[in-house]
């Protein structure tokens, strides 16, 4: 599991102060989206109505972009949440972590038996 980081000053930053509602939210779901699928902070514009599913409206987005909080890569397709990898791991750091997680388990299962500990009973 990837947890998004924020820092806890995240909500009072200058650059989310005077943030709409809707476009807070719109932030923080890219956010969580960037994390959860390791996009290294990009995101599809196609993935963005959903982030947000009934309450989305495109003028969050357009005030993102203005305020500089995301940044249009490719026009209409492709964002990118501005200094995400400043504050979350990129997919890299954490392929690798997940990497060597399951090298120690695999290296503990063939040095206790799998970790089957039923055969001392």
């Amino acid at each position: 599991m990837v947890y998004a980081k924020f820092d806890d000053g995240f909500a009072d930053h200058t650059k989310h102060k005077g943030l709409s509602d809707g476009a807070f939210r719109l932030h923080v779901s890219g956010i969580l989206h960037c994390s959860r699928w390791l996009t290294d902070g990009h995101i599809v514009a196609d993935d963005i109505p959903d982030l947000m599913r009934r309450t989305y409206k495109p003028r969050y987005l357009a005030e993102l972009v203005e305020r500089g909080i995301w940044l249009e890569l490719m026009p209409g397709a492709l964002y990118e949440v501005r200094d995400y990898l400043q504050w979350n791991d990129s997919r890299a750091k954490v392929e690798a972590r997940r990497k060597a997680q399951r090298d120690r388990l695999a290296k503990w299962r063939s040095e206790n038996g799998k970790g089957d500990h039923d055969e001392q009973n």
